[in-house]
């Protein structure tokens, strides 16, 4: 998938500096890996990091927003759309650890993780309606987002 980003980047005549994907992975229990190259000073910093309809595919959330955090300046936004508490939905089940987040849950995971200043969440409009075959299965979901702290 980043060798394709990568090649349409390129196809489009952008350079390296303005639009570049790298393979890494922020929540391994020994930390991001590959380390070496996820320590270099260019992935830290930065203004916002959203994570958009898949903080629920992640076994520990919790340990996903606190890596996400550490990468952001002080007063950066961490920023997060995904489904209140629901049931399963049949045949969706590949990759879903977590049927949703509670406000509360996520609350506490931005405080933990050090972007509780400004917190809010809201429920965005009347969600969005998955289909399979003639059932249709409505999901709440929300918009959250928080300040790290200086």
């Amino acid at each position: 998938m980043v060798a394709a980003y990568n090649s349409q980047a390129e196809n489009q005549g952008l350079s390296h500096d303005e639009m570049h994907a790298v393979v890494g992975d922020l929540v391994a229990a020994d930390g991001p890996q590959p380390a070496n190259l996820l320590s270099d000073p260019r992935f830290f910093g930065f203004d916002v990091a959203t994570v958009g309809g898949g903080l629920h595919h992640f076994a520990d959330p919790e340990l996903a927003a606190a890596r996400l955090v550490q990468r952001l300046r002080p007063g950066g936004v961490l920023l997060v759309w995904d489904f209140l508490p629901h049931g399963p939905i049949h045949g969706h089940q590949h990759g879903v650890m977590h049927h949703g987040l509670s406000e509360e849950r996520v609350r506490a995971m931005f405080e933990g993780a050090g972007a509780g200043k400004g917190f809010s969440l809201e429920v965005l409009g009347s969600g969005l309606t998955f289909f399979s075959g003639d059932k249709a299965t409505r999901r709440e979901i929300f918009l959250a987002r928080g300040e790290k702290e200086a």
